[in-house]
């Protein structure tokens, strides 16, 4: 599949800007988009109030249902919004944060989408720092439902530089598989506890800059079409990212 070019617009003229394939450098910021979570964490507590409406204005209009982090360590990337809603409890989309947890990661909706992605961070921080919980964890995790629109990962890539890229579906990573600037997969496996022949299919795979891209064998709203031990096994075998190559 050749490379995706999203169209964007200036100032209502249209132009195209290849997914970015490799992180940004000498930015001035650099605590603030360590490849380090901790680094990461202590800078976006550290910033300015005047500071975070720059890095919210960078992230520029964000869409609905995507809570996260203005400096996202861990990216999630799903096809459709998460939509599933308690009928006692309204959902508020807030602006993304910065040092803190958004609150839309502790929604209580029925389907139990937001405990199961809770659980993911975790387990993907703790591959750098096994004594962190949720708190610092989702501090540095955005989830974004780029439905067909690749230009939405782009743009979540070009302003957060995460260090590690989750797709939780198919169609989410077939519409952005630029981003994976011909590293190498590694597949993971697990087979449904329902029907024994039927088996599902992740990778990870780790890009020269040291990002560690993957696709999730399953999406976290199915959790009842896979073992819970099976989706731990896939996360904890995750590649630790790498900082950048100098230069």
């Amino acid at each position: 599949m050749p490379p995706v070019n999203p169209t964007t617009s200036i100032a209502g003229r249209p132009y195209h800007r290849p997914i970015r394939t490799e992180a940004r450098r000498n930015r001035g910021d650099t605590k603030l988009y360590s490849a380090d979570p901790e680094d990461r964490l202590n800078a976006a507590r550290a910033q300015s109030k005047r500071a975070t409406k720059a890095l919210t204005e960078r992230a520029g209009d964000w869409p609905p249902n995507a809570p996260g982090s203005l400096n996202a360590w861990l990216l999630l990337v799903t096809t459709k919004e998460p939509v599933w809603r308690d009928p006692l409890v309204t959902w508020q989309d807030r602006p993304l944060s910065l040092g803190t947890p958004h609150q839309g990661f502790y929604y209580p909706d029925p389907m139990g989408f937001w405990a199961e992605v809770r659980k993911w961070a975790v387990e993907l921080f703790r591959l750098r720092h096994p004594r962190w919980g949720a708190t610092e964890a989702l501090a540095l995790t955005t989830l974004l439902p780029a439905g067909n629109q690749p230009e939405r990962v782009a743009r979540a890539v070009d302003a957060f530089e995460p260090r590690l890229v989750l797709f939780l579906d198919e169609p989410s990573w077939a519409a952005s598989r630029a981003l994976l600037n011909g590293a190498e997969q590694v597949p993971h496996y697990i087979t449904d506890p329902h029907r024994p022949k039927q088996v599902y299919e992740g990778f990870w795979s780790v890009r020269a800059d040291g990002v560690v891209v993957g696709k999730s064998p399953q999406h976290p709203a199915t959790h009842n079409l896979y073992r819970s031990d099976d989706i731990l096994g896939f996360l904890r075998s995750a590649p630790v990212p790498r900082p950048p190559p100098p230069g």
